[in-house]
């Protein structure tokens, strides 16, 4: 190889020297750009990539094979981190996931978190995440809460509802709890459900237990009793409901109108999706259910676990329903505050409201006991003294009291009587004269044989000059009990003297006779037996739920007033030729669902004389 080498020089600088000329031309080149390199040295090695590709074939580069390398090397670490993760998910799905627990805080746009088998104290909609690590909401109520829990608490309940759904679906921003367009797709997870999946611990929720205590009579025995009676067979113990409607009679209102109309709206929904239908009455102001109406249908199940019970959404399997929680649960049922003459309701939607209340009323309104008795008999007098004298009977309900009209000018005041008298002398020439002619005797002879059935909060609206100057015959719609005012009472039982203690400087007071003057107030139904309590009522600093529990006279002053509103609208919905009312007092507007939907939809035999609002309205905000 050493001579081959030596050979090969001599040969390449003989070559460089036949030709002077080129020789110092390139040695001039050579210094300039230094390539002089290249020519002394050897001849490129065949085993060596050559410096010019070979013709027809593409270059082959280091680079090309080193980025091939990475791409490979990445491509084999994903596919691993992926077959790792596969497997923890595997692992995690067999020893049972750590859910993570979120419930609102009292801020509601505030979150806290807790660990698994933790829950808030209070009863509050909680996030969870199913095992697929998707976001869910339940209710959480400690197994230890008392039920039913404070109106304020179930109204809080669904307060946070739409507000966890928000953060659920920003989209949708009208949401409202008890909508059915927007039950879809909420997320939510009922409480039973979420025991079962494991996103809450029993030791939250406690044993799934039929709960059977303070229904009605709150007798679990007669509970049990009652259900077995209707059972094929005795001997099986009825089962806990599918679905079920639990209706509070429990309210801050001090009046009853609100509570019933929401009754009796509450049970036609109950029917229309196939819910058993309870009623709780444990803190209700005027006492027992039962001391007032006919039982309810009973159910052939018993009711749910307090904890399953919930006010908010509207599709969960076990709904709670009070006043306080109307604008969830009967939302698109309610119109807007403040009502317009013109309603901006679809009467679709109201003749809806309308026959869910009906269906209520149908199955529900049946006084009992010595009240019952009565309106029978008060009933067939009117048959005989008026109906069959040719004469009919127009009612009149005249609210006053903390019940303003909705129409401007006596927004401050009350609707006059005049407007109450002229209203029914047209539905009275209805009656009689609907052609609007000459007035025959027979006609006549009816009008004068006709009686006005007035019925009134107030009691100074008996005696208003109005009212007894005028030409047809007006009458108190029932006098089995009726409120009075303070001149009545002091005549019938003076004022108490004032008691003298052992100190003479010191004199025992008592408290004077409290008349309905003005009409129904709630601070004078508060302190029915218990003037410190309507003081309190009427400064608002009256507890949502009193810890002390009712005398027994004031239990049987609420009842007396209770039981008079109910016969007064027994006898005016009876009334043959129609009722006068003003729309604004619930009391009006459960007379036109006692009229039906006739008479309020064509006004014929329902007239509103509030010119605030045009017709028949049901539930309206702020009420």
């Amino acid at each position: 190889m050493i001579h081959t080498s030596r050979l090969a020089r001599p040969t390449l600088r003989r070559a460089a020297s036949a030709t002077p000329s080129l020789n110092a031309n390139t040695a001039e080149f050579s210094k300039q750009f230094g390539f002089q390199h290249l020519l002394n040295s050897p001849l490129p090695s065949p085993a060596l990539p050559s410096i010019v590709p070979r013709h027809g074939k593409k270059p082959t580069t280091q680079l090309f094979r080193r980025a091939f390398r990475i791409s490979a090397r990445l491509s084999s670490w994903l596919v691993a981190l992926i077959l790792l993760y596969w497997l923890a998910r595997q692992m995690q799905s067999a020893t049972g996931p750590p859910y993570s627990v979120t419930f609102l805080s009292v801020n509601v746009h505030e979150y806290n978190v807790a660990g698994q088998g933790l829950s808030p104290q209070d009863a509050v909609p909680i996030l969870v995440a199913d095992a697929h690590k998707n976001p869910k909401w339940t209710v959480s109520i400690p197994r230890d809460a008392e039920f039913p829990l404070k109106p304020s608490q179930y109204a809080d309940i669904c307060a946070r509802s739409v507000q966890i759904v928000k953060q659920l679906s920003p989209g949708h921003t009208h949401f409202h709890a008890g909508s059915r367009e927007s039950q879809s797709a909420t997320g939510f997870v009922d409480v039973q459900e979420a025991h079962d999946q494991g996103l809450l611990s029993m030791s939250t929720i406690g044993p799934v237990q039929p709960d059977t205590g303070a229904v009605d009579d709150g007798s679990k025995a007669s509970v049990e009793s009652n259900l077995k009676e209707q059972t094929h067979d005795k001997n099986r113990d009825p089962i806990v409901c599918d679905k079920s409607l639990t209706f509070l009679m429990e309210s801050a209102d001090a009046g009853m109108g609100k509570t019933l109309l929401g009754l009796w709206i509450a049970y036609g929904l109950a029917q229309e999706e196939g819910r058993s239908f309870f009623i709780d009455d444990s803190n209700w102001a005027y006492g027992r259910y039962a001391t007032f109406f006919s039982p309810a249908p009973v159910p052939t199940c018993l009711p749910p676990p307090a904890i399953q019970r919930l006010s908010c959404p509207r599709q969960t399997r076990h709904l709670v329903v009070s006043s306080s929680t109307y604008q969830w649960i009967f939302a698109g049922l309610i119109e807007p505050l403040p009502p317009k003459r013109d309603s901006h309701m679809p009467a679709a939607r109201k003749h809806r409201a309308f026959s869910l209340a009906r269906i209520g009323h149908d199955a529900l309104f049946y006084l009992t006991g010595d009240d019952a008795s009565y309106l029978s008999t008060r009933l067939s007098e009117l048959d005989s003294r008026t109906h069959s004298q040719g004469g009919c009977t127009i009612g009149l309900h005249v609210r006053r009291g903390d019940r303003r009209p909705w129409e401007p000018q006596y927004s401050d005041s009350y609707i006059p009587p005049s407007s109450y008298l002229s209203a029914a002398q047209s539905l009275l020439n209805q009656h009689f004269n609907p052609r609007n002619i000459t007035l025959t005797h027979e006609a006549a002879t009816g009008i004068s044989a006709s009686t006005l059935l007035l019925a009134s909060d107030d009691p100074d609206i008996y005696t208003a000059p109005e009212f007894s100057s005028s030409m047809s015959k007006i009458d108190r719609a029932q006098s089995q009990i009726f409120l009075a005012s303070k001149a009545a009472l002091d005549a019938a039982l003076p004022d108490p003297a004032p008691v003298p203690t052992s100190d003479p400087a010191f004199i025992k007071f008592v408290e004077p006779n409290v008349g309905w003057e003005g009409g129904f107030f709630a601070s004078i139904f508060w302190g029915l037996g218990n003037a410190a309590e309507g003081r309190r009522a009427a400064r608002g600093e009256r507890p949502e739920r009193p810890q002390e529990t009712p005398s027994e006279e004031t239990r049987r002053l609420r009842e007396y007033v209770g039981r008079a509103y109910l016969m007064e609208l027994k006898v005016l919905a009876y009334a043959n030729g129609g009722v006068v009312c003003g729309v604004s007092s619930f009391g009006c507007r459960l007379l036109g669902v006692m009229r039906g939907w006739t008479d309020v939809e064509k006004g014929e035999r329902w007239k509103n004389v509030d010119a605030g609002y045009g017709g028949w309205v049901g539930l309206v905000e702020g009420d």
